[in-house]
């Protein structure tokens, strides 16, 4: 398996009682593919994953596999700090025909080196030999980095460790990722901001947060990479970096404020996330507006 361009980070809306919203989470799955993005991506740190039940992440598993199994590809993102927990969801995900599933290392303690590889060689083996398996490292995030030195010992254990996202804005060590291509491994960011100077350096794709609400930029900087229209994918870029700084770097209240401004339900945040207050949405939808009435003149 191997994913280039555009994977939207998928919201999970939410209604006022922090339970999922159904017919709103279809209705995001049905606008991602008629845009025609990449792949979606579930349950991660835009998805708001890890704040949810196993039993909620089940649901919006089964939710995203009805409305687009066979169409784009699928992954969800299974990991927590429970490890059988986490070979569960990976067993469901895979029972339910998702395209592939990732995982962050187990977070807040302190792992070694050792302990990150054999986390993940333990999951391989939770699923079918074949079934691929992408390795999520947001070392902010987690408190846990893993190293292309420990990817390297992992592919030399497993068959269907098939790539990675790294949410860093690490170009140094996003160089030495791609090193990791020559094994087919499959390496995408999580960085909006830097897409355009990723690509140049021979990264897949993006997992983009911002891509629930501007898609079409997206897709428009990878499309005019790869068919060598540089110019237009460095200027379309500076919009990309632009709408990253707008809504905070991936912040999920500031991303389903900015959905409800081009007509998209998002939903609301669950606990502890506020929604943004009033006065909030009016700076963002001014600032908002700006932007977006640039960008129509050249995506």
């Amino acid at each position: 398996m191997k994913i280039e361009g555009v994977v939207t980070a998928l919201v999970t809306p939410f209604d006022q009682n922090g339970r999922v919203d159904e017919k709103a989470l279809r209705n995001l799955c049905r606008f991602q593919l008629k845009e025609s993005v990449n792949g979606v991506f579930l349950l991660g740190t835009t998805g708001e994953g890890l704040l949810q039940s196993k039993e909620e992440r089940k649901f919006v598993t089964k939710v995203a596999i009805e409305e687009l199994k066979g169409k784009i590809p699928v992954l969800i993102h299974v990991g927590g700090t429970d490890i059988d927990e986490v070979f569960e969801l990976a067993r469901y995900a895979v029972d339910s025909g998702v395209d592939a599933i990732t995982s962050i290392t187990p977070y807040f303690f302190k792992l070694s080196e050792r302990e990150i590889i054999e986390f993940y060689v333990e999951l391989s083996h939770n699923v079918p030999f074949d079934y691929p398996i992408y390795i999520y490292n947001f070392p902010d995030a987690s408190g846990n980095d893993v190293t292309p030195e420990a990817i390297e010992t992992i592919l030399n254990k497993t068959k269907n460790v098939v790539g990675l996202k790294f949410s860093s804005a690490d170009m140094v060590r996003m160089q030495e990722y791609i090193k990791l291509k020559k094994y087919g491994f499959n390496v995408l960011s999580g960085c909006d901001q830097l897409f355009y100077p990723l690509l140049s350096i021979g990264c897949d794709g993006l997992v983009s947060g911002n891509a629930n609400i501007l898609p079409n930029l997206y897709l428009s900087i990878f499309n005019n990479f790869k068919k060598g229209d540089q110019e237009s994918a460095k200027q379309l870029n500076y919009y990309g970096s632009e709408v990253a700084k707008l809504f905070k770097y991936g912040n999920i209240p500031n991303i389903k404020a900015g959905m409800k401004l081009i007509g998209l339900d998002g939903g609301y945040v669950k606990k502890p996330f506020k929604n943004l207050t009033l006065n909030e949405l009016e700076i963002l939808q001014r600032e908002f507006t700006k932007i977006y009435n640039e960008l129509k003149e050249v995506v």
